[in-house]
Order: structure tokens, then sequence, then C-alpha cells
């Protein structure tokens, strides 16, 4: 019986077709196979591929930055950077992975944006979290924060993913509320009560003109407000919001305006009394952007944007496998947020799963940049 021949996989192009191809010496004696690609025409040795893995599992992994993890394998920070990015631009985006594994989310989808520093200027980074399976189903990192962005995801998350839509959270952003009425006009929408309580504080405190002698007004207007977010039931909340319109001394203190916003603003901020298992805030989504944060902020911002996404997209994938250790859910511990949405990933090894066999088609490619 003819014995099969041993074959390594490419580190370019994750080809099979393969062949050993002589030897060479290292400066320290050592022998080190070379092996040639008949795919891409490209040559690769399977030790230096070896470090190249090591060092980017100890980059994302373990947390180290490039200085410590160039210590730990006695090369220089910037080798440690040539050795750790490539494998971040060949990293399938969050959408690559969803359409692979095929998730099972709750329906309950939170939005909200984060500010990446690249190269002196702020871009944003736009999230899609799961509620209950704190998966993020699709990320997308943009220059510039716009409507079209959001409808861009919600768009892919109907279409492409088929995500169950059962009711969205977001801080009130009108970018975001825009596109919610444009592409999921019959899913329920709610408003972070959170966000929106902070929203009246900052207007109260920076654009507001206040005027004399009302102070107490403005803080028991504040008050009542809280009261209004927080009622236990949707019929306390409506007796709050009544009182605050009828009180005679908020329009005396010129609220009137903020009034008629409270009014307009009402059916997006009780949307979770009358659907049960919708949030009422976006503090899970905040909770994911602050873990990536942990990563993302010590590298004091990116110099390009391939390179800032490239990142980026590795450690959304580190952040799907890994499992949590510290929920504040106990039966969330000790699984990964795709495990939470059905995915069995005990036999996937996150980093080798991560690259790409083959360049992304079609919407693929439009969510690279």
């Amino acid at each position: 019986m003819r014995k099969c021949k041993h074959r390594l996989r490419c580190p370019n192009c994750q080809s099979l077709n393969t062949k050993r191809k002589g030897n060479f010496q290292t400066k320290k004696g050592k022998k080190r196979n070379r092996w040639h690609c008949h795919n891409c025409k490209s040559s690769f040795t399977p030790y230096k591929e070896q470090l190249n893995l090591n060092t980017c599992r100890l980059y994302f992994e373990k947390g180290c930055g490039y200085r410590e993890t160039g210590r730990t394998f006695q090369i220089a920070p910037i080798t440690a950077w040539n050795k750790t990015i490539p494998f971040g631009f060949n990293c399938k985006s969050p959408l690559e992975v969803s359409l692979e594994l095929k998730p099972k989310w709750s329906g309950f989808l939170l939005l909200d944006g984060d500010a990446i520093n690249v190269l002196g200027k702020e871009e944003s980074l736009l999230l899609g979290v799961d509620v209950y399976a704190q998966d993020i189903p699709v990320g997308l990192l943009v220059r510039q924060e716009l409507k079209i962005h959001w409808v861009l995801i919600l768009n892919v998350l109907k279409i492409q993913l088929g995500y169950p839509f059962k009711g969205i959270v977001s801080d009130g952003d009108p970018r975001i509320k825009g596109a919610v009425k444009e592409v999921t006009p019959d899913v329920p929408y709610q408003i972070c009560i959170k966000h929106y309580e902070d929203f009246l504080r900052y207007v109260l405190r920076y654009q507001f003109k206040h005027r004399r002698g009302m102070h107490r007004e403005y803080e028991r207007f504040i008050d009542e407000v809280h009261q209004m977010l927080y009622a236990p039931n949707i019929e306390m909340s409506e007796e709050n919001l009544k009182r605050i319109i009828n009180d005679p001394n908020f329009k005396r203190a010129g609220l009137a305006d903020l009034i008629d916003k409270l009014i307009r603003d009402f059916p997006y901020l009780i949307a979770h009394f009358l659907h049960p298992g919708l949030p009422r805030t976006n503090s899970i989504i905040e909770g994911v952007i602050s873990r990536l944060d942990r990563r993302i902020n010590p590298t004091n911002g990116f110099q390009y944007h391939k390179t800032a996404w490239a990142t980026i997209k590795m450690m959304i994938m580190r952040y799907r496998f890994k499992p949590f250790t510290d929920s504040r859910n106990k039966k969330n511990n000790h699984k990964a947020p795709l495990e939470l949405a059905g995915v069995d990933v005990s036999g996937i090894d996150w980093l080798k799963f991560s690259q790409r066999s083959s360049q992304p088609k079609n919407l693929l490619s439009l969510l690279e940049f």
C-alpha cells in the first residue's frame, strides 16, 4: 500500500498543494526545512510559521504588548508587530464568522459605536451585539459615522444573516434611530434610559439658558424624569409624565421644549414594558466595548485605517471564542459568546479558524472598509 506524503498548509494561501524543497542552516548551526507552495509560488519554513503563531497568541490571548512579546521570543518589538499584523489582514470579519458558524441569536439587538484614534483622527467602530449571547454578529470600522452605515449593518443582519429581530436598543443616536425606522420599522425600538437621563442633564447644564431663581426647579425636573424612566410599571411611568406636563413651575422655568421632546420620545422609553425580554438600557454593549477598549486604548491609536481594522478583527474574533469568567449572570461563566449562541466551539482553534482560505466577495468585501 502506497504511503501518503506528508504535506503542510501554506500560510499565505492556506493551500495543501505544497512540497518540501531543500533545507538551510541557521546562524546557530541548526537545519530548517524549506517548503514550496505550488499554488501561490511562495516558500515558507514551518519553524518560522510556528513562531508567528506563538507571537500572535501571546499578544491577543495574554494581553502582552509588542515590547513584552518581543522580549519573550528575543525579537525586536517591530518584528513582533510584523509577525502579528498579517494574521489581522487575513482575519475573517465578524460577518464572515457569523455566516460560517450560523449562531442562533435571541433576536434582541444592541447597537452602539466606539471612538477609535487613527493617525490623530477619530474614527468609529460600529457594533451590533446580541443581548443574551453577548455575541457580535457584525461590526464595521468607518472613518465617519453616518446613518447609511447603520442602514448597511441592519440590512446585512436582516438579509444576509436572517437575524430574528424582536427588539432593538440604542443610546438614542438620531442616526441609529433613523436607520431603524428605515430598515426595521415594525421592530420595537427602545432608547437607553440611562443615556436619555444623562442627555437631559447635559442639556440643562451646558446648553440651556437658566432663568434666575429657578435652579431648584431644574433639579426637581431631573428628579421627576428619573422617577418616570425607572418606574416599575408602565402605569406609574405615565402618571409621572402627566405630573411633569401639568406642573406650571416647569413651564415657568422655560422647560416647555424639553417637555415636548419628552412627550415625543416617551413611546421609545417604555417599549421594554410592552415587550418582555427587551432591556431598558444598553449596558451590555457598553461592557463589550469596554472589553475591547482594554486592548485598543493602550496602543495609543493606530497609524492606518487598514491596520486598525485588522487588529480590531482579531480582537473581536478572540472575544467571540473566549469564555466568560466574571459575568454577572453566573450561568454564562465558562462559556464563550458563540457557545451561548448555540455554536460548539470545543474543537475549534480560534487563531487557525480566524484565517481566510480565500478572499471575501460581494457584500463581505464591502464590509472590510
